[in-house]
């Protein structure tokens, strides 16, 4: 065999013998493989630009996603903070607020506060109601309400389920007695009528509860007022502290 046979042949053979070299070993200190990859930043949802809704159920308030427990010692501290951040959508506009029957009246009464002193004009209430009342009524918070006449009409949902009617600086509170299901706001109503025209330079309602009460018998009341005829309230305002039937009302200012 010639000279360029054998360099061939070697050359052949080093190639096999480089082809069976064993793989390098893997280093053991090395860091595994993502097995996911990570989405981009901007893959993350903006979040909303629009006012957070506003509701109460039997578990207490909630603004937007976030629920407050009110009855903690901080609760209402909590709900501060939950709308502060947020005051631009409420601040001189007309807020609407989801109320379920059951609730406390507490809560709507603190609620309708602390829209009142981030600067909402009125409150738009929804809850559900009689087929003949309207399901939704504007509130006025207490703070932002204009100084009534001392004739005004204040009407409450007393302990007992019975009703009372008297005006705002106080006197002889008529009472009704409690109908078959509730609150008999057919006689209520015909007394409401009666002080309403006797102060015609209000047109203010005051509406109250006892805190035994839940939230929808004071909607009930406040919501018959629309039926009444010659008879037509403004400004419906939801009393912040409870008052006693034929006492001068204390009112927040």
């Amino acid at each position: 065999m010639n000279r360029p046979a054998l360099a061939l042949l070697a050359f052949a053979t080093l190639g096999v013998w480089a082809c069976d070299d064993p793989p390098p070993k893997k280093n053991p200190f090395e860091a595994p493989p993502k097995d996911t990859v990570e989405p981009p930043k901007d893959a993350v949802p903006p979040k909303p630009s629009g006012p957070p809704e506003l509701a109460i159920d039997d578990l207490g308030p909630k603004v937007g996603f976030s629920r407050v427990l009110i009855d903690k010692p901080d609760g209402r501290e909590r709900l501060r903070n939950e709308l502060s951040p947020v005051k631009q959508h409420y601040a001189g506009k007309e807020v609407t607020l989801s109320v379920v029957r059951k609730t406390r009246l507490a809560w709507v009464q603190i609620m309708l506060s602390e829209l009142g002193k981030i600067g909402a004009t009125k409150v738009i209430v929804k809850t559900e109601t009689r087929k003949d009342f309207p399901g939704e009524l504007a509130f006025t918070p207490e703070a932002t309400a204009p100084a009534p006449e001392p004739c005004a009409v204040v009407g409450m949902i007393l302990g007992d389920r019975s009703a009372a009617i008297w005006k705002v600086s106080g006197g002889t509170a008529i009472k009704r007695a409690k109908g078959l299901a509730g609150p008999d706001l057919s006689t209520t109503g015909e007394t409401i009528e009666r002080f309403a025209k006797g102060c015609k330079a209000s047109n203010m309602f005051f509406v109250s509860a006892d805190e035994t009460v839940e939230w929808g018998l004071a909607y009930d009341l406040a919501a018959s007022t629309r039926g009444l005829e010659g008879v037509k309230f403004d400004t419906m305002v939801l009393l912040e502290k409870t008052p006693t039937a034929g006492r001068k009302v204390d009112l927040t200012k």
